[in-house]
């Protein structure tokens, strides 16, 4: 399994390459999804947050790069993510459209190594301990006919408090890719576990909406404000699947 502690991606541009973590891993038949960690906008300067203009201090950026298969992503697509709360419905645009940079080349560093799968007691000792193990999952979920495998690592945990009570883990995973509607997606998953059964496994998915609904024969001052707001602010589109 690939190990995402050692692995790495590098993006080879014509003046400048970068190398970047992988977060997470998504596998859906022949193609594999390799997201890697964000970076806030920045420049390779003396003054690295010095902005070029306004824009360029309001977002965060990454990029999820779909692979032909597990060995070769020069053979698939690299799609760039800029986030924003005044981003686009999907987050993936260049003035709204999906980009990517044709002069861009990637090398993949992959690590594959043998894991030790652990019980949910062992998992839960670890963490309530204190100790300083590395955890990852592998969640493998259907969602409208199609198998996924989702590979990440545990970075946030919850975990019962009381030690007399009731046992249980709650890992909140993000950013990971998601495919909804043939759309490459990205967000947060979750899902509770206790020593019974497993709760359901949901996805938080970026996605902008209208907070308010905008009538433009009511009050004008009212009429703008929620424009405004409805510009600045956005919810998580949740998707629930059961486990």
């Amino acid at each position: 399994m690939i190990n995402l502690e050692n692995s790495f991606i590098h993006f080879c541009g014509l003046t400048n390459n970068w190398r970047t973590n992988i977060k997470s891993v998504l596998r859906i038949e022949d193609k594999t999804y390799y997201l890697v960690k964000e970076c806030r906008a920045e420049r390779v300067a003396e003054h690295p947050f010095y902005p070029q203009d306004q824009g360029d201090k309001y977002y965060e950026l990454f990029a999820i790069l779909q692979g032909i298969d597990t060995t070769d992503v020069r053979g698939g697509k690299t799609y760039f993510i800029k986030t924003s709360v005044i981003d686009d419905n999907t987050g993936f645009h260049q003035n709204g459209i999906p980009y990517t940079f044709n002069q861009l080349k990637n090398k993949k560093h992959i690590v594959e190594s043998n894991v030790n799968y652990l019980s949910f007691e062992k998992v839960n000792e670890i963490v309530s301990s204190g100790k300083t193990n590395n955890i990852y999952c592998v969640i493998e979920y259907e969602y409208e006919g199609i198998k996924y495998s989702l590979i990440t690592k545990c970075e946030y945990i919850n975990y019962n408090a009381e030690k007399n009570g009731d046992k249980y883990l709650q890992p909140i995973m993000g950013y990971v890719p998601f495919i909804l509607k043939n759309q490459l997606r990205y967000g947060y998953v979750a899902l509770y576990i206790n020593e019974k059964k497993n709760g359901y496994l949901e996805f938080l998915l970026n996605e902008k909406t209208a907070i308010f609904n905008v009538n433009a024969k009511q009050n004008l001052i009212k009429f703008f404000i929620k424009k405004i707001l409805n510009i600045f602010l956005f919810f998580k589109k949740k998707m629930i699947l059961q486990n």
